[in-house]
């Protein structure tokens, strides 16, 4: 029997455990307060706690809490501000189809690329993704997560230098000269110069035109052709030294051909007239000039009917008759007309 505990006497360590707390129960809150138990609570072994005077807990009254209404507050956790799946799905949709057609400006330089690289064997792997990119790009029974998408336009970015399509230079274009009016005439014309039938195409084209605005041509008289023959042949058969001589002969002999006389074995026939103011006129003198001058002497053609017409006349037959006899066997043109020269001025004299 154990007896009472004394004043000096130690309590057990049963006598010292603490009262058990109640323990929270895992109820909602309720609107009434909790009423905390004052009753000592029995210790496992059986032991009544040392009659110690325990504090009873005054009851405190509790705080009144103002709760709000419920409101469509956007927070994670308020059902109302999620949205519904059909208007989500609606809108990556729309934001999904303008991104493809915002990236369908690569799809032909992609097809470009993968073509390029196609026989490359070292870039296998990158061909296998851009047969991947292009695949999303053109299937639309492809889909893709919109962040995929982006990341193919990152990707395709990247890749924008080398699908790009290096633009020839444009070829030089030479300094274009003046172009004349008349260019392409005078170009046909260079071109064809040297036709065997050039000239025969400019008269055919040209001769109409320049008849309608200058007229006919001008062109002098047309000569017969016999009488064109004749002087040709005439002016054949005259020697080189009977035309300087007759040509450095003083001005008052006058000298032409006999037209009356045909020269084809080779003589020439000249009429010869005296023209000296300080000289009475005397009938012409006629020569004949062999082929062969200057080794044969002209002759003169003797016309004594001429002379018969008055003394004077006679008188310078008589004198040029005189005066032949006493020139050299070989004499030239120039040294008979001044023989008859003279015999004119001694009959002059002699009738003064």
């Amino acid at each position: 029997m154990m007896s009472s505990a004394s004043p000096g006497q130690v309590p057990t360590p049963q006598s010292m455990l603490p009262p058990p707390q109640p323990q929270p129960s895992p109820q909602p809150p309720s609107s009434q307060p909790n009423s905390v138990s004052s009753g000592p609570t029995p210790s496992p072994g059986g032991f009544q706690p040392s009659p110690s005077p325990q504090p009873s807990q005054s009851p405190v009254p509790g705080r009144t809490l103002q709760v709000l209404s419920p409101g469509p507050l956007n927070t994670p956790g308020n059902p109302s501000s999620v949205m519904s799946p059909a208007g989500g799905n609606q809108t990556e949709d729309q934001l999904y189809m303008d991104k493809l057609k915002q990236l369908s400006k690569y799809i032909e330089p992609l097809r470009r690329m993968i073509n390029k690289i196609d026989k490359n064997e070292d870039r296998k792997k990158d061909l296998s993704k851009m047969k991947s990119l292009l695949n999303i790009l053109t299937d639309p029974k492809t889909r893709c997560p919109l962040k995929t998408l982006q990341k193919c336009e990152i990707a395709l970015e990247k890749l924008k230098n080398d699908m790009a399509v290096p633009t020839p230079p444009p070829p030089p274009v030479p300094p274009t000269k003046k172009q004349y009016l008349c260019q392409p005439l005078l170009d046909a014309v260079l071109a064809n110069i040297r036709s065997p039938v050039f000239n025969h195409s400019l008269y055919r084209t040209f001769a109409p035109a320049m008849t309608a605005i200058h007229g006919p041509p001008i062109t002098g008289p047309s000569i017969p052709a016999r009488k064109r023959k004749y002087e040709e042949d005439e002016r054949q058969t005259i020697p080189n030294i009977l035309q300087g001589e007759v040509a450095r002969l003083n001005s008052k002999f006058l000298v032409n051909l006999d037209p009356s006389y045909c020269s084809n074995n080779g003589t020439v026939h000249l009429i010869c007239k005296l023209d000296d103011k300080s000289l009475p006129s005397v009938p012409p003198l006629q020569l004949s000039i062999p082929a062969d001058y200057p080794e044969q002497s002209p002759q003169w053609a003797d016309d004594s009917q001429q002379y018969e017409a008055n003394p004077f006349l006679q008188t310078v037959h008589k004198n040029m008759t005189s005066k032949l006899l006493q020139l050299p066997d070989k004499h030239s043109v120039t040294a008979l007309l001044n023989t008859w020269a003279q015999s004119v001025r001694l009959a002059c004299l002699s009738a003064a």
